[in-house]
């Protein structure tokens, strides 16, 4: 590992700056749960690291009319002692709470998980599953981007629209009503410090009728970025929700793993058939939250 400057700002605005100056060859640490792993197996070698850990104003969990609204660095700790994101948001909790270890959970932080936009990120299958939109910060201005656009951007990692002069500042989400239920499950191959084989993320809202108004899907580390059941989708909406009619949709999960894993067959045989294991799971508790 070759020498670099450090700088720990403590203010957004200084931050921001330094990012405008070093822009060229910069890494940031807010957890360090990834950047560190990287800088010791030496994929980075930045002449600069901003370490914003210091940046307590975007450090908060907060509703603020139909919003939730967190700053990016917010622990999923923090997330997962929430007393609203615990009872209303459990697509959110059940991610937070089985994020790695005690002590990963204590330092990674939210807004970290979306910039790295892992593969496997629970975070982001979460944050997909809820729509949420992201708040990006420059010496240009600001930019708010819904997740997905996000993801689909060619910013300087080439995983995201993240631009190498920008901070992500904060993300936030519609706050789930009376009538909306969500749920998180995640396939691992072990029951602690487990990368997600499949993470499931799933929300539904219904009329009085019990007939299905909104509904989201998706499957994390399926593919590069969260997988959108959109086939799933359109057949439960307009129908009232039980269970056999959910899972008429599994036919549709088990092909679109397919067409999106096909080229990677060492993964895709037992994925096609394991996300129709998880999305059974999430059918129930979503069912469970309605009743």
């Amino acid at each position: 590992m070759r020498g670099f400057d450090f700088y720990a700002p403590d203010c957004v605005e200084d931050a921001i700056n330094l990012l405008t100056k070093y822009k060229q060859s910069l890494a940031i640490v807010a957890g360090g749960t990834d950047i560190v792993i990287e800088l010791n197996e030496r994929k980075i070698n930045p002449a600069v690291i901003i370490d914003i850990k210091k940046l307590k104003s975007m450090d908060y969990i907060r509703l603020e009319d139909t919003k939730v609204r967190m700053g990016a660095l917010t622990s999923f700790t923090a997330i997962a002692e929430n007393d609203f994101i615990k009872k209303h948001v459990k697509v959110l909790y059940d991610a937070a709470r089985q994020v790695g270890s005690p002590q990963i959970r204590n330092l990674g932080t939210i807004g970290g998980n979306l910039a790295s936009s892992s593969v496997a990120g629970d975070g982001l299958s979460a944050m997909t599953t809820l729509d949420a939109s992201v708040e990006l910060k420059s010496t240009r201005g600001t930019r708010v981007l819904k997740l997905n656009e996000f993801l689909a951007g060619e910013g300087v990692s080439k995983r995201n629209a993240l631009k190498a002069d920008e901070l992500l500042t904060e993300v936030f989400f519609d706050a789930p009503d009376k009538n909306t239920a969500t749920a998180f499950y995640k396939l691992a191959k072990r029951r602690t410090l487990a990368i997600s084989v499949i993470g499931g993320g799933m929300l539904v809202q219904v009329d009085a009728n019990r007939r299905c108004t909104k509904v989201s899907m998706r499957g994390g580390a399926l593919a590069r970025y969260p997988l959108e059941f959109v086939d799933a989708q359109n057949h439960l909406l307009g129908k009232k929700l039980a269970l056999e009619t959910m899972q008429e949709t599994l036919p549709m999960l088990h092909d679109a793993v397919y067409e999106s894993a096909k080229n990677r067959p060492w993964s895709v045989f037992y994925k096609k058939e394991s996300v129709q294991g998880v999305f059974n799971k999430l059918f129930v508790q979503v069912l469970d939250q309605l009743t």
